[in-house]
């Protein structure tokens, strides 16, 4: 199990009160917690995650570059549009989860990573698995090393 920076008391008692859903991943009872992610994405989509095992310094790291990639004009955003593994950047009304009840997209941007899978992997052909693409280096330095650092420690035991 990863060593998490120990919380001050009034910060665990500001998360225990709340009203959102809170994921400790350090629970040994899997099924309770899938339980609970479950009905937090049914009940209103947001949850809150602790014990987690992303250090404080890459959490800083990534929200420092993503303010960066965000702030960029439009134009330098649309570079690293989406593809067609579902990488890359999504502008703000692009995505529709609900088609049926929705007639504008969600109100949000984001932009979407996972591990890179070179074209020889036989999960290539798979949805979901292939490159990401990354912007310029030149625009945004330092950009794909965060964002790669941040993902390892995400996906970590």
């Amino acid at each position: 199990m990863r060593e998490m920076e120990p919380k001050t008391q009034e910060e665990v008692s500001i998360i225990e009160e709340s009203s959102l859903t809170c994921i400790n991943l350090t629970n040994s009872d899997l099924l309770q917690s899938a339980l609970l992610l479950k009905q937090a994405c049914l009940d209103c989509g947001f949850f809150y995650v602790i014990n987690h095992g992303i250090s404080e310094e890459v959490m800083n790291k990534a929200f420092e570059q993503s303010k960066k990639f965000f702030d960029l004009p439009l134009e330098e955003k649309m570079k690293v549009l989406k593809n067609e593994k579902h990488r890359g950047y999504t502008p703000l009304y692009d995505q529709i989860p609900d088609p049926e009840n929705q007639v504008q997209g969600d109100h949000k941007e984001g932009y979407y990573i996972g591990a890179e899978v070179p074209r020889d992997d036989p999960q290539w052909d798979q949805p979901f698995y292939g490159p990401n693409p990354w912007p310029n280096p030149d625009v945004l330095p330092g950009w794909r090393e965060t964002m790669e650092k941040y993902h390892q420690e995400a996906l970590r035991e």
